[in-house]
């Protein structure tokens, strides 16, 4: 600024002086008596330019020095809200060689969330340069990205999970804009927003009750893992499983006893398959299984395994009725490009033939029964079951354990077959 105004004070200093040389000049060529009648003309002439220019000079001045405390103000203004924000705020200058080419950035200035996020002091870091005073894995992805986006002019902005023991943030919001030679940097802590973010995932793609997948998880997962299956030429099978008479247990019981029963059978499911098959809660009493890397005799092994389980939970007495379950399975090869849905559809037909198949055979054992009173005539009269006192049967086993193997030759007379009550003799 000082040598525009100083151009411009030389300037103006010239055309105060071109009157007087002009009457200088016509000093030597015009009479004394007219020199005399245009020198005051021409005095007053140069004094008018010189407080023209003066009057100019000094307006520009005050101009500039105007613009120069605005500007002054500004930049304070700038540099206390970058130290004042919660942001992280980095200021890089690009350091080059002799030739011009890139080879680090160095922070000239930074704010205190900035240096805490590095686990430094704001002082400690101003100075410093990417590659040769902070290094690492961090210093390097750094300066890889903060080249790119000074070479092509442009901004880096990208959510970035790290490492704890590199930043004080598990998640952070990371811009770099390019500037004249430089970088301003802006990291921000996402932590407490990305754990809300996964949270609200989880709960639209996992059932409330039993902690399974929904039906939502459950599409969108099985629909990523049988690309991978088909990808790698590997087999998968899709299992529908419906629980029997559900809606007589809530029924009698009550839905609270109905909810256990779901959150055991959950547990049960996820206990008996693989961690990298996937279990989900459709809806009511439906779950799925997805078995990767599985075939027709893996889901018969599932299925084995779920029903022997499911016995055992019966016999611990743990709901006041037993339960069952009906299995339907589809067999999914590399070459089947059906989606879910229709693997889904496919499995609930063969659950749904399942059970038809078992009320038929249920209704066979039903009749027979009745086809026997039918064909004799007379029904053969029910026999109550003997109770045995538990100190009998006690007694009973052990005389049963201490008989010897072998009686001799001499033959017993077996005793007299008792009737049981109610059977005629």
């Amino acid at each position: 600024m000082l040598r525009r105004l100083s151009v411009r004070f030389l300037a103006w200093c010239l055309l105060a002086a071109l009157p007087a040389g002009a009457a200088a000049a016509s000093a030597t060529r015009l009479p004394s008596d007219r020199l005399g009648a245009l020198a005051p003309w021409l005095s007053a002439l140069a004094l008018a330019v010189a407080l023209i220019g003066w009057r100019l000079l000094h307006r520009e001045v005050q101009g500039r020095l105007h613009d120069d405390s605005v500007v002054r103000d500004q930049m304070r203004r700038l540099h206390e809200a970058m130290h004042a924000s919660v942001d992280g705020l980095f200021l890089l200058r690009a350091v080059r060689t002799t030739q011009g080419v890139l080879e680090d950035f160095e922070i000239t200035d930074v704010n205190r969330s900035g240096a805490a996020l590095l686990y430094r002091a704001p002082e400690a870091l101003v100075g410093c340069r990417l590659r040769r005073d902070i290094g690492g894995p961090i210093g390097d992805a750094l300066y890889a990205r903060y080249a790119w986006a000074l070479t092509t002019g442009t901004p880096v902005v990208e959510e970035q999970r790290v490492s704890r023991r590199l930043l004080a943030a598990g998640w952070v919001l990371h811009q770099a804009m390019p500037t004249s030679d430089g970088l301003a940097v802006t990291a921000r802590d996402i932590s407490d927003r990305k754990r809300v973010e996964l949270a609200l995932r989880r709960a639209s793609l996992t059932d409330d009750l039993t902690g399974l997948y929904n039906r939502r998880g459950f599409m969108a997962l099985a629909e990523q893992q049988l690309r991978v299956a088909r990808r790698s030429g590997k087999d998968t099978v899709v299992m529908y499983a419906d629980m029997d008479g559900f809606k007589q247990l809530n029924d009698d019981y009550g839905h609270a006893t109905g909810d256990r029963a779901l959150i055991m059978v959950a547990r049960l499911l996820r206990e008996t398959v693989r961690d990298c098959d996937v279990v989900a809660r459709l809806g009511g009493d439906e779950f799925t299984i997805l078995a990767c890397e599985a075939d027709g005799s893996g889901a018969r092994v599932i299925q084995r395994r779920i029903e022997e389980r499911l016995a055992v939970m019966n016999a611990s007495g743990e709901l006041p009725a037993p339960l069952a379950l009906t299995i339907g399975y589809t067999r999914v090869r590399p070459t089947d490009t059906a989606a879910v849905a229709e693997l889904l559809a496919r499995a609930d037909q063969l659950l749904y033939a399942r059970k038809r198949r078992r009320q038929v055979a249920g209704a066979v054992r039903a009749q027979a029964p009745r086809a026997a009173v039918a064909r004799t005539g007379r029904r053969t009269p029910a026999v109550p079951p003997m109770v045995v006192p538990a100190d009998v049967a006690a007694v009973a086993r052990a005389t049963v354990r201490h008989l010897p193997t072998s009686v001799g030759t001499t033959a017993t007379r077996p005793a007299p077959a008792v009737p049981a009550p109610g059977v005629p003799s």
